[in-house]
């Protein structure tokens, strides 16, 4: 599993090897403002299209805003992605907390 922002995603597609994301990772988690970016109209008719038929390994899921200075100068869909990424980490580290029946600390 992953978590993408869009020009990883708009690359791939404009060289035809997009397909290559599902044979590393398996599942590709991205934010919605990530699908907004790859169905804006400025965005490749080629992406658009993609965009509108996502393959089953894509998983749009929303993200919590990060507030973070250092963070504003990026688009909202490399903010987000972010957001979803720690969100993930965050998750596993809960789902992980617990080694041989006892409660570890929970990170993050």
């Amino acid at each position: 599993m992953v978590v993408a922002d869009t020009s990883p995603l708009n690359y791939l597609i404009l060289i035809d090897q997009i397909n290559l994301l599902p044979q590393l990772y398996g599942r590709v988690l991205i934010p919605e403002s990530v699908l907004e970016e790859l169905s804006a109209d400025e965005t490749p008719q080629v992406v658009r299209n993609w965009a509108t038929n996502l393959p089953e390994w894509i998983e749009v899921l929303p993200a919590t805003p990060i507030i973070d200075e250092g963070l504003t100068r990026l688009h909202a869909g490399e903010r987000d992605a972010i957001s979803l990424a720690l969100t993930v980490i965050r998750m596993q580290c809960s789902w992980t907390n617990v080694v041989d029946g006892k409660k570890l600390k929970t990170v993050g």
